[in-house]
Order: structure tokens, then sequence, then C-alpha cells
């Protein structure tokens, strides 16, 4: 088959290249938490009301922090994302395997920090199957799913909407990739509710809905 286009594998990072047994994601969540409550003086329950707040309106609590408290990014990020990686997050020999086997580049696109995205990859013994890491920094700390670094990503990578696979966890991150044209998967996701083209219980079972990816009306920005 000839594509118009190279295809470009997008990946989340937290809860979707590691399953959500691993506990990193919460222990991260747990930092964020006690950020907020140190930084502002709060107790948990305030600190809470605060990260809900800052969330749905910003996406973020970072962006939160920094547009009302001028907290600097780069004392957040360091602090948050201060867990011991290699100690939690085992490797993962078949995700090795499936990224691999992929006809395409592939790429990281986290709302977490470039550096912390490196270490969980290394820890998962991936690292060289990754073209590239757009994290939070490559945002300008404009996360997800604001529609500007989806934008962005596709103007670094050179790469076409209709030609990109957008794997994900989180519902409202994969809207924006699904109204730019790209082909989304939600992972542990539902059938029921789902924005997705497809719906994955482990990232590694993505080869299984390539062959809908690859059809050739997809990739030349036909039917979706």
């Amino acid at each position: 088959m000839t594509l118009a286009s190279e295809p470009l594998f997008i990946f989340d990072l937290d809860n979707t290249l590691y399953p959500p047994e691993v506990k990193l994601w919460r222990m991260v969540d747990a930092r964020i938490e006690r950020y907020v409550q140190e930084k502002l003086g709060v107790d948990p329950d305030a600190a809470r009301h605060v990260r809900k707040s800052f969330l749905k309106e910003f996406g973020t609590t970072l962006r939160g922090l920094m547009h009302y408290h001028g907290v600097p990014p780069v004392e957040y990020l360091e602090f948050v994302h201060d867990v011991p990686v290699p100690e939690i997050v085992p490797p993962r020999p078949e995700l090795r395997r499936m990224l691999s086997g992929l006809p395409g580049r592939c790429v990281v696109f986290t709302n977490g920090s470039e550096s912390y995205a490196q270490r969980v990859l290394d820890a998962l013994g991936v690292s060289d199957q990754m073209e590239g890491i757009y994290g939070i920094e490559f945002m300008e700390y404009i996360a997800k799913p604001s529609p500007y670094p989806y934008a962005k990503l596709l103007k670094a990578t050179g790469a076409t909407p209709s030609a990109s696979l957008f794997c994900e966890d989180v519902r409202e991150n994969l809207l924006p990739a699904r109204e730019l044209g790209m082909f989304t998967v939600w992972v542990g996701g539902e059938e029921e509710s789902s924005p997705a083209h497809a719906v994955l219980g482990d990232v590694c079972d993505l080869p299984g809905v390539l062959h809908r990816f690859l059809e050739p009306e997809f990739i030349e920005g036909g039917s979706r």
C-alpha cells in the first residue's frame, strides 16, 4: 500500500504506555496535592477544590498555579515528578515488541515534563522506540485538551492529521485529536461512551485495530 504520508503514532504517557495497576501516576497525583497544600497553605479538602477548579479552567493544576499564584513551572515540575520511577515502573517487553512493529514514527505527547517522560520510557525499556518527546514545556504549558498543543505537534512533526494515530487514556484529551482528523484510540475506555475510533484495554493490543487506521480512505483524508 502506498500511503499519502508516513503514519505518525502519538502516545500519551501515564496510564497509557503502562497499565493503571502501576501506581506511578497515583504517586505523582499525591505530590501535586501536597504541592498545592504547601504552596497555598491550605488543608487537603481545600487543595482538592482548588485543583478541581484549575483542571476545569486550564486542563492542568500547573497552569492555574502559574496564572493565579505566579508559580515557577520548573519548581512545580521538579517537585511533583520527584518519584522513584525505576522502582515503580517495570520493563514492558511486550510494549517494546508492539512499538517496534508499527509501520511509522512514534512519539510521546504528555502533559508531564520531558525529563519525567524520559525516565518513564527508560524504565519501560522503550526509549529508543520513540522519535521524540513532546511534553508540557513544548506545549508552552498550555496542556491537553487545549487544541493548541495538538496543532503545534503536527507542525513540529510534519505529520498530517489523517496519517496520525493518537492513543490516550483520558476521554477529554481525545476530542481535539478527533476534531483535527486523527485516528483516535481510547486506552482503558468504555465502548458505550467512547468518542474514539477504537477502544483498547491495553495499548499493546494496538495492532488489532491498525487495519482500520491504515485504510487508504482514512490516510488520504477521506471518510472517517
